[in-house]
């Protein structure tokens, strides 16, 4: 399956589980209206959702007020302004230009924005917490994103199973309903009152007072401190595990990189012989430090004690610039031994062989241990690719001296590379004046898209073609994009679970509070400053502990990649545990907590919002 594909697939079930969704909150909001408390009846309604909102919706869609077709009208029509805006951003052709980790950075703060402003336009057009009607948006969202799969193939570099697309828009519709509904309660916050009230004085004052307060019950302030902590050690825990999952990812890209290209111009055919044309017509665009022609071609290698498969490269490596990544895994000797042949240590075995020249080769440290081979020792290539004889096609073969190995400390790399020089690999494979095609080194991995495109526009696409380093490594950085992603939702999954201590102790603040609550109503508080008291209040929880969490997170990490963590380098080639902080992640992740905290306030406080005067002074 194409990419276009997988996509769709994933938009069809991110469409499903909206629609489940939208299903499940229509029916526990229809079964609330008509004050139901029957806990099996509001069970059923979540996990029979599809078939109990046919039943209840056929049984209410005659008696539908006009507020109702009027707050779904208005629903359709902030969706459509979504869609709309989102579309002209697809037009835009720099948009796509974009790799797919700033491209994703740019959704995300596209629908936290739009999310933000749409939900509060909603509130106020709709004047209450619309909830259902934030669903109900993103299920037309989804129903809009079918249309995005021919821009898939033009858009995501890797991505290799449906789950990584399902992933992405399952979190990015996630993401856009989160900010619906904190745009919804902001707006509902500011302006319940039917006009703009931004104010916050007393009702800061009411909060902190109610937070701090002496009077308060035990249970209470041991609850609101364990808040606290498992905010605390749940940021920090995410903080250590992205950044840990960073410098893997870090470490494991650049060693990739160092014995792969950034892109690569290849050519349909075998006679890729005008090479030289190129390099001279792509060398000075802006951003690339290096090309070079090689051949790349699979073949064996035979020692005296075994035999192992290899791919063999044809490159000048003594001509390439001093910072290429390449020569950071050839020590010095090496590049000695290539440029002068004769400080290589010959071992002679008889007086014939003493007056032998072979061609030279370098080979990865592991080829090296499986054949047994030191540094001036002679290699056996075997090419499957040989002349035609009498018995059919003859295997060529040739034989080379170590000139010596390099270490990149990937095992892939390190048992099965070998470099030698593009005129001897021309005449191996009997390439005469041909190439495999054309490497690039580029100054920045980001602009790699773009470089890509220039090129091709630059040589004029068909018979070549470009490809980048995401193109040809998709399935690792898939797999480890997906992993990433997974991480970062199961740990979102702690902090909210944390958060919930915050709905419970608020739950027990609104309890406890239920006189001080009536009073203020009976001064003439509204509905909104109520509300206002305790999402502060909770929020002020979130906030300490998120501050800390991120405080303790940043300390673990460098203390741990100042001392250093081993592990087995043998089977991760990494002698410690690499640390990578990314500033950014670290402020996502601090504010994704006190937004998952801000949440968490919403119910309890419109509980104490809507609390009658009357039923908090009703034991007094």
């Amino acid at each position: 399956m194409n990419i276009s594909e997988l996509f769709f697939n994933a938009a069809i079930l991110n469409l499903a589980v909206f629609s489940f969704l939208y299903c499940a909150a229509y029916n526990i909001y229809s079964i609330f209206k008509r004050n139901i408390n029957n806990p099996l009846l509001i069970i059923s309604a979540l996990f029979f959702a599809p078939i109990l909102f046919i039943f209840i919706f056929s049984s209410e869609v005659f008696k539908y007020k006009k507020v109702s077709v009027k707050n779904n009208l208005y629903t359709f029509c902030l969706a459509s302004i979504y869609c709309i805006l989102f579309f002209i951003c697809l037009l835009n052709n720099n948009f796509l230009k974009n790799n797919i980790e700033n491209l994703l950075l740019i959704v995300s703060s596209f629908n936290v924005i739009l999310g933000i402003i749409l939900g509060f336009l909603l509130s106020i057009l709709c004047k209450k917490i619309p909830f259902l009607h934030s669903v109900l948006m993103i299920f037309l969202i989804s129903l809009a994103s079918l249309s995005l799969s021919s821009f898939a193939d033009d858009t995501f570099s890797f991505g290799t199973s449906s789950a990584y697309f399902i992933i992405i828009l399952l979190s990015l519709s996630f993401l856009l309903l989160l900010f619906l509904t904190i745009g919804s309660t902001l707006g509902y916050l500011f302006f319940g009152e039917s006009r703009f009230n931004y104010h916050i004085d007393y009702e800061s004052f009411i909060a902190t007072r109610f937070l701090m307060s002496k009077k308060s019950s035990q249970a209470v302030s041991l609850i609101t401190i364990i808040s606290v902590i498992a905010v605390m050690i749940s940021c920090a825990g995410m903080i250590i595990v992205t950044s840990v999952m960073n410098g893997f990812t870090d470490t494991l890209r650049s060693k990739i990189l160092g014995a792969n290209a950034h892109l690569m111009v290849l050519k349909y055919g075998h006679n890729f012989n005008e090479y030289q044309k190129i390099i001279d017509k792509t060398k000075s665009i802006k951003g690339v430090i290096s090309s070079a022609a090689f051949i790349l071609k699979e073949g064996m290698v035979s020692s005296e004690q075994n035999v192992s498969g290899a791919m063999i490269i044809g490159m000048d490596i003594d001509k390439l610039p001093q910072n290429h990544q390449l020569l950071k895994y050839i020590d010095n000797k090496t590049l000695e031994n290539i440029k002068n042949p004769n400080k290589i240590p010959k071992i002679i075995k008889n007086n014939e062989e003493k007056e032998m020249i072979y061609p030279l080769v370098v080979v990865g440290k592991e080829m090296a241990n499986d054949l047994g081979l030191l540094v001036g020792d002679l290699i056996n290539f075997i090419s499957p690719a040989g002349d035609v004889g009498p018995t059919g096609i003859i295997p060529r073969a040739k034989t080379f001296r170590i000139a010596g190995i390099f270490k990149s400390d990937m095992y892939e790399y390190d048992s099965k590379f070998a470099y030698m020089s593009l005129s001897d690999a021309q005449d191996f494979f009997n390439f005469n004046d041909t190439v495999t095609g054309i490497e690039y080194r580029l100054s920045e991995l980001k602009n790699t898209r773009l470089i890509a495109q220039e090129i091709d526009t630059l040589i004029g696409g068909y018979p070549y073609y470009v490809r980048d380093w995401m193109q040809m490594n998709r399935n690792i950085f898939s797999a480890l994009q997906l992993e990433k992603i997974a991480m970062l939702i199961i740990l979102a999954t702690l902090i909210f679970m944390a958060s919930l201590l915050i709905l419970v102790t608020l739950i027990m603040v609104v309890i406890e509070k239920g006189k001080e609550i009536a009073i203020l109503k009976s001064m003439g508080a509204t509905d909104s400053s109520i509300m206002k008291v305790f999402v502060i209040y909770g929020v002020t929880v979130g906030l300490v502990g998120s501050l800390l969490g991120g405080f303790l997170g940043i300390i673990a990490c460098l203390f741990i990649k100042k001392i250093g963590i081993p592990i087995d380098a043998d089977i991760y080639y990494f002698s410690h545990i690499p640390i990578l902080l990314e500033p950014l992640e670290v402020v996502l992740i601090i504010f994704a907590a006190i937004i998952i905290s801000f949440l968490a306030t919403i119910s309890p406080s419109l509980f104490a919002a809507k609390l009658k005067p009357v039923d908090g002074l009703r034991y007094e």
